[in-house]
């Protein structure tokens, strides 16, 4: 009877209760709150930087599928020498001659403009530096169209939409002429596009004078095309 006793008084004790040990587990929960606050804030602070570094368009872009990878940053001398290499397109050559259809559904060849200063601008509707990009070409164009200065945009039809093409054509009052690349033979085989957006400057001659891969500024759009008015 006295040990049964004992042991019932025991249990009654609030003295012997686990106290420090709950005290412990409960310091080690919130050291373990406030690790994870910290690394959540860390996580936030990365993504906000990724964000801003995408919405500056300072890196490069990837078309998914099976495209190629596709630069949005310029060459480091984008006036000597060909794009590739072994391309066809090459400063200080003839540019190789094509015929387009437009989005009229007329036939437009390089060779029509021989005798007038020509861009080629290869662009899509996808492309976010083309979209930064082209209210300079069509200011330039508006700016010089009277000294025989032609703008020809070509786009990657076979990775684009007609009716995008036509909406964007239609936003930036694009009324020079838009030709469309329906099978990439122009961009891919004559002009072996590595960049979007890729701009080609033809002189009177049909010379190429210079090849510009990325989005350009309105000085280098007026000082690139100044080249060819001469």
């Amino acid at each position: 009877m006295e040990q049964q006793k004992d042991l019932s008084e025991r249990k009654q004790d609030p003295g012997r209760f686990p106290w420090p040990l709950v005290f412990i587990a409960l310091a080690g929960l919130g050291l373990s709150a406030v690790f994870i606050l910290f690394s959540f804030s860390d996580q936030l602070s990365n993504t906000d930087e990724a964000v801003t570094s995408a919405g500056n368009l300072t890196g490069s872009i990837t078309v998914s599928g099976d495209t190629s990878a596709f630069t949005t940053d310029p060459l480091p001398d984008p006036r000597t020498g060909s794009v590739t290499g072994d391309g066809r397109a090459a400063v200080g050559q003839p540019a190789p001659d094509f015929t387009l259809p437009t989005l009229e559904g007329d036939a437009v060849s390089l060779s029509d403009y021989r005798g007038r200063p020509v861009l080629m601008n290869f662009w899509a509707t996808w492309c976010a530096p083309c979209r930064l990009e082209m209210p300079e070409l069509v200011r330039a164009y508006n700016t010089h169209q009277a000294e025989g200065f032609v703008v020809l945009a070509v786009d990657l039809t076979d990775q684009d939409s007609i009716d995008d093409v036509r909406a964007f054509v239609e936003e930036f009052d694009m009324t020079f002429p838009v030709l469309l690349d329906e099978t990439g033979a122009v961009y891919n085989e004559l002009y072996r596009l590595l960049g979007l957006p890729m701009s080609v400057f033809v002189d009177r001659e049909g010379r190429i004078e210079r090849i510009y891969i990325g989005l350009m500024t309105a000085d280098q759009i007026d000082t690139f095309v100044s080249e060819i008015l001469e």
